[in-house]
């Protein structure tokens, strides 16, 4: 049963509907800064297909946001102001679960994990040079995921009374939605991080040192953003799990967090990489922006794979896949060095 008593449903949507206010706000400056990114980056260098993903996900992800926004500026009036006259009108109001505007927000949500959990399959696909096994698991995570969350919009509709979101039937979808779509992230993440810091590794005696940790930063941007989704998420499962009305703050605060963390790993991975492209600049002696390497009569671009794989160089890439069509290539001379040191 719910905690009606210890933190009644009125009050935990109004804090639930400031929190979600409050982050909508951070998202749309960092979705600002990361458009700009993005289209500064498309003035200087060839149009990528990545690029227009990144641009077309996050301007879906802050349309979905801004809806689901002004639904619940809609039901706060409908609540508060018109149902608040009348006795428990504001808890009747919030506990009719089938109600339009609360089915809509639901399927605007799980519309928005979805969009989120598929770009991070995406991500995992380019980085892993475009190999269809690696996205099988996380591919069928991603469809379980739609089932269950689209399953439980059509279970809300048909359960009533207070407390219903915790009704026996509708218990099992939600709990799956939220254990796969935290279970897609978190493997999705580990198998990107894996993939970068291997690809490093492979050419780490043909990078200057001051390239060295360039992938542990993206690492680290990707694990902290999905630490800090994941974080929410188990937030938001455990609530729910306790019977606590602190879901719907869970709930609503999570809508456009899904948007921060999508829009900060652009931001610090593509101004890290402006630094990393001025530095490069500065001291084109030691490491140029455009260096190359030479085996058996084959150059391999030498900027920084980990951003390579990382964020929206298409064209960047090609310098990977030129690494794994040569493997053989570069396990003779890395042989070759430990021989002679």
């Amino acid at each position: 049963m719910s905690d009606e008593a210890t933190f009644p449903l009125a009050r935990a949507e109004l804090i639930a509907f400031f929190l979600e206010s409050m982050i909508f706000g951070a998202f749309t400056v960092l979705y600002a800064i990361a458009i700009w990114i993005l289209l500064y980056r498309e003035k200087k260098r060839s149009k990528s297909t990545l690029n227009k993903m990144l641009f077309g996900t996050s301007t879906l992800m802050w349309v979905l946001s801004v809806t689901h926004l002004c639904i619940d500026v809609v039901r706060a009036v409908q609540g508060f102001v018109e149902e608040g006259g009348k006795p428990d009108g504001t808890l009747n109001f919030y506990s009719d679960l089938a109600n339009p505007t609360h089915v809509a927000k639901n399927v605007i949500y799980i519309t928005m994990t979805i969009v989120g959990d598929t770009f991070v399959t995406y991500r995992l696909y380019i980085v892993w040079n475009r190999a269809w096994w690696i996205v099988i698991l996380p591919g069928l995570l991603l469809l379980a995921t739609a089932v269950s969350g689209y399953g439980a919009c059509v279970e809300i509709g048909m359960v009533k009374g207070q407390g219903a979101i915790f009704a026996e039937n509708l218990q099992p979808w939600i709990r799956a939605f939220f254990s796969i779509s935290l279970t897609t992230n978190i493997l999705a993440t580990l198998l990107i991080a894996a993939r970068i810091v291997y690809s490093n590794r492979r050419v780490r005696h043909f990078r200057a040192a001051a390239a060295a940790t360039s992938h542990w930063e993206v690492v680290e941007t990707l694990i902290q953003s999905a630490a800090v989704y994941s974080a929410a998420l188990a937030s938001l499962l455990g609530t729910y799990l306790a019977g606590s009305n602190a879901q719907y703050v869970c709930l609503d605060a999570l809508q456009p967090l899904i948007g921060v963390v999508f829009t900060l790993i652009i931001i610090r991975v593509g101004l890290g990489y402006t630094m990393n492209e001025i530095s490069g600049n500065k001291d084109t002696d030691n490491f140029p922006s455009t260096a190359v390497q030479s085996i058996g009569g084959t150059e391999y671009g030498m900027r920084p794979l980990a951003i390579n794989v990382s964020v929206t160089r298409t064209n960047d890439r090609q310098s990977l896949e030129m690494y794994d069509q040569k493997d053989r290539s570069l396990g003779e001379v890395e042989s070759g060095t430990s021989r002679t040191e």
